[in-house]
């Protein structure tokens, strides 16, 4: 908006129109962010102003997490029918999105139904996920949409969730009055077996732990992104080899 008022200063068409068109453009991007995260606008802008309100139903607790290894993961992923890959910035930022593709053709080509779960506000902007799968070469049929994965989600026998956090933690329904309660999250914790690929236990954007990390069906397979994901690419196309 303020290219549309040097626009009115300087006189120049060009500058107002072309202010206009990214500031609605960003309205609409700030709009459909709210609806992904179901907040209010006005709460969005000034909540900050308002003092949080204090978590309910928190584990504060000692807590244990299972760590995995690539080798374990890679034979999880070959014996399995049902797999949903979800994933989050930490992908977007390791570039590890190429490798993650190469993973869901081997899959695939094994008869191995591996599928791409996109939140609406995974990344830095709607859309950014879609993006780099498409980049990676990732059909546009193999990636669903929250809406249409959480139905499904006992059904799937593993989720490999990659760099994401907040759009996938449960405390958005346990934890009342946490920054993200309320918020739409994929539901990964009811597939029959979740794997976390992230570089640390550490929180997300949001900075909350996540109580998925300490479930029972949830294994952590920590270290960066892209040589993880690498890695478990070469391992998976190693197992699926002596199939």
């Amino acid at each position: 908006w303020a290219l549309v008022a040097e626009g009115f200063l300087l006189k120049s068409t060009v500058l107002t129109i072309v202010g206009s068109l990214i500031g609605f453009s960003g309205a609409i991007l700030t709009k459909i962010m709210c609806d992904a995260m179901n907040r209010d606008i006005v709460n969005v802008l000034f909540g900050g102003l308002n003092n949080a309100p204090v978590a309910k139903g928190a584990d504060t607790g000692p807590k244990e997490h299972t760590e995995t290894s690539v080798p374990a993961v890679a034979e999880l992923l070959a014996n399995s029918r049902e797999v949903l890959v979800v994933p989050g910035y930490g992908m977007a930022m390791a570039r590890a999105q190429t490798s993650m593709g190469e993973i869901a053709a081997l899959l695939r080509e094994h008869k191995i139904n591996l599928k791409f779960g996109i939140h609406p506000v995974a990344g830095r902007m709607p859309g950014q996920m879609n993006v780099l799968l498409a980049e990676a070469g990732v059909p546009h049929e193999w990636v669903l949409e929250m809406d249409e994965v959480n139905p499904d989600m006992e059904n799937f026998d593993v989720v490999l969730v990659v760099g994401a956090n907040d759009v996938v933690n449960s405390s958005a329904q346990e934890v009342e009055g946490c920054a993200i309660w309320g918020m739409p999250i994929i539901e990964v914790w009811k597939a029959k077996k979740v794997i976390f690929m992230k570089r640390s236990m550490g929180g997300g954007y949001a900075d909350l732990d996540n109580p998925v990390f300490y479930k029972e069906n949830t294994d952590m397979l920590l270290g960066d992104a892209k040589k993880t994901s690498d890695a478990l690419a070469s391992k998976v196309r190693e197992r699926l080899e002596q199939v």
